[in-house]
């Protein structure tokens, strides 16, 4: 009988084993419910669905506004482009393309303001003392720059062309 009492307390099952085995189910699944909840905000964060970043994004005061330009001789006076992407680029202003308008009978010198940042092209004409009434603002959302300045005869009053 006692053969038979020990064969019985072999094979029944632990009550504290059972215990352990159910606490690591239940820590794990908590695991994995918090890394999933985890994952899910990072993924509508990622997407824009919910939006946790501040609309608040404060700029630093010292950091200057990146101005990109295209120039175009419109007087045909050979030179003068690259004198005025030297001037441009001496006052911090990205010169990204230079070239030839599609005249040289261009009087004055003006500038076309591509995305209707007025105060960007006041600045670039402040920095070259062209009157404001020679800054026209046409929106082109095909141009990747903020401003084209054509060089007209009078570039005399603006800048000196390279070399002389």
């Amino acid at each position: 009988m006692k053969e038979k009492e020990t064969q019985k307390d072999n094979i029944s099952i632990n009550p504290n084993s059972e215990k352990n085995t159910n606490l690591f189910f239940i820590t794990a699944s908590v695991i994995l419910a918090v890394f999933a909840v985890f994952l899910l905000f990072s993924v509508l964060n990622k997407t824009g669905i919910i939006n946790t970043d501040d609309n608040k994004t404060i700029k630093p005061q010292n950091v200057q506004q990146l101005i990109q330009v295209e120039v175009l001789n419109g007087c045909g006076v050979t030179g003068v482009g690259d004198g005025l992407t030297d001037i441009l680029r001496a006052k911090g202003i990205d010169v990204v393309k230079t070239g030839n308008y599609h005249s040289f009978d261009i009087e004055n010198t003006f500038i076309i303001d591509r995305l209707g940042k007025t105060e960007t092209a006041n600045r670039v004409a402040d920095s070259l003392n062209l009157d404001k009434k020679f800054i026209i603002t046409e929106k082109n959302k095909r141009y990747f720059l903020d401003l084209t300045i054509v060089i007209g005869k009078d570039y005399k009053n603006y800048f000196q062309k390279s070399g002389s």
